[in-house]
């Protein structure tokens, strides 16, 4: 109460100071005025939450009076003084909008209750037309939160304002840099006047607005204010305002909106209404920018990730072949060589053994993010897979001089899997537990089934996993130490492989590791229906 101020219109002197008086007494912050005529010049010039106003005094009556200044100010209390309380009287006064009634004479209680009374009336209604204007913001929000179109935001942005204000145009204005606004948007007829260049900061009422961060409202003449005339697009308006917008702390423009001709001003609910709805298309520019720059993002990433695939296709096509001519012709000339010879061809074999590996498992990855993995369940013999796969690894196996055993017992189910995605597994698994054994170690290969799963183990005396590294293992690219890659080779994405393609089969795999001991490392397999005798083999 103590910020509410009353305008006081009353001819009498003695009556008016004791008006003032009595509404001061009560708490109020209270100016009076001699007649009619004052008391609208007073209201032009100030704002007031009240008015309180003889009906009858000299050249402009109470009720006159209460319409101009209604006109000026809208959300006015009104509060009317008369002696002559005819019906007449009392319904040319509600038809204006007068909220109370103090007959003469009166009591100051009596006047100071009839000004809380109108007070708390208007206060209510000033609530419920601001809750009345959250609704629409709430629909709003959910059509700007779905707008991430940059193009197509401001123009929602300047519809909805336009629309809600009963406006006759609107435009939003954006941040072409750190000082310069420039016209977005705009909707409604823009008269045909002088369009001068984009404002900068802290001109015009755009440039005020983004400067002081406030909205800024003008009315009447603006043809001497070429900025005003660009961003309202009219040389004479009703009532007009620029409201910034800003997100987080930075401004990114302003949006506009004005009433042209006879229109009634805009209000402190319109200015408050429209100071959510640039707050909110604050957040949803902010939105499809950061959506804008996340899809260009993309775009590139796909773009690299196209031209990857296209370099691992190429290059498996034109290293595979030249790779698979030296293996062959370095094979042969070691089995002819002798001596120091044939231990300088073993490690030509060996490295391209190494490489043939890397390329395996760079266009295996491949396969599997570009989707072209796909896997054709059959019941397969376990015992023929394992064959094949140290068949592949024999060269490696007895380069280290190791030892392979193989249990399968005889009866044990076929499995069902994808016939070149498990011996890619298991092939895997065995070159695994081959680099990091060291010479005259052992690999045992067994299968049991378990449950409705068949579940093969590769178990090795190489030198172990610790327990916190075991999930780690098979993660894309990573090895236990940097050093182990250069010692053993390989870039690290046999095991990630091996559990991915692992995915395809419903199959899933698991470790168990002693540091310094060996690994095992178990495979878990659909069982599938019987399969023909098979005796186990030892190496």
């Amino acid at each position: 109460m103590a910020n509410e101020r009353i305008l006081v219109a009353e001819d009498e002197p003695d009556l008016r100071r004791m008006c003032i008086r009595a509404l001061e007494l009560a708490g109020f912050e209270t100016v009076g005025a001699a007649d009619g005529r004052e008391a609208i010049a007073l209201a032009k010039e100030e704002h007031f939450d009240a008015l309180v106003t003889d009906v009858m005094m000299p050249d402009i009556g109470g009720l006159d009076a209460f319409r101009a200044i209604q006109a000026i100010r809208p959300d006015i209390a009104s509060v009317v003084m008369t002696g002559f309380g005819t019906l007449e009287t009392a319904i040319e006064a509600i038809r204006v909008g007068v909220y109370e009634f103090v007959l003469k004479p009166f009591r100051p209680d009596e006047l100071t209750s009839a000004a809380e009374r109108a007070l708390a009336r208007k206060r209510l209604e000033t609530e419920n037309a601001r809750l009345s204007a959250l609704i629409p913001l709430f629909d709003l929000s959910k059509v700007f939160m779905s707008s991430v179109d940059l193009k197509m935001v401001p123009k929602h942005v300047v519809h909805i304002a336009r629309e809600e204000m009963h406006a006759d145009t609107a435009s939003l204005m954006l941040l072409a840099d750190e000082h310069l606004l420039r016209l977005h948007s705009t909707e409604g007829v823009f008269a045909d006047c002088p369009r001068p260049g984009d404002p900068a900061i802290g001109e015009g009422t755009a440039g005020r607005a983004i400067s002081t961060r406030q909205p800024v409202s003008v009315k009447g003449d603006i043809s001497d204010d070429p900025w005003a005339l660009r961003t309202f697009g009219a040389e004479q308006v009703a009532s007009a305002a620029s409201v910034p917008l800003v997100h987080m702390d930075t401004a990114l423009g302003v949006l506009n909106v004005a009433r042209i001709g006879e229109a009634e001003p805009l209000t402190e609910l319109d200015i408050e209404f429209l100071t959510l709805l640039a707050s909110q298309a604050a957040v949803a520019l902010a939105n499809a920018r950061m959506f804008s720059e996340i899809q260009e993002a993309y775009d590139r990433l796909a773009e690299l990730d196209r031209l990857k695939s296209e370099f691992l296709n190429i290059a498996a096509h034109e290293l595979r072949s030249p790779l698979a001519v030296i293996l062959a012709y370095a094979t042969l000339l070691e089995d002819e060589a002798t001596g120091q010879m044939r231990q300088h061809l073993g490690q030509v074999v060996q490295g391209g053994m190494q490489l043939k590996s890397i390329i395996d498992e760079m266009v295996s990855l491949q396969h599997i993010d570009t989707g072209v993995a796909r896997a054709q369940m059959a019941d397969l013999d376990l015992a023929t897979t394992v064959g094949d796969v140290l068949e592949d690894l024999h060269l490696l196996i007895q380069r280290k001089k190791m030892t392979t055993t193989v249990d399968i017992p005889s009866d044990l189910p076929a499995v069902r899997a994808d016939e070149q995605v498990l011996h890619l597994i298991l092939g895997s698994l065995v070159s695994n537990a081959v680099k990091f054994t060291p010479e005259r170690g052992s690999i045992a290969l067994s299968a049991h089934q378990e449950g409705d799963r068949v579940v093969v183990r590769v178990t090795d005396t190489g030198i172990g996993i610790p327990e916190e590294e075991l999930e780690r293992v098979f993660q894309r690219f990573y090895q236990i130490e940097p050093s182990l890659r250069r010692r053993h080779g390989g870039i690290g994405l046999g095991l990630a492989i091996a559990r991915e393609m692992a995915g395809l089969i419903q199959a899933e795999i698991t470790a168990e590791s002693t540091v310094g001991v060996g690994s095992t490392f178990a495979v878990h397999l659909q069982r599938g229906g019987p399969r023909p005798a098979a005796a186990g083999q030892t190496e």
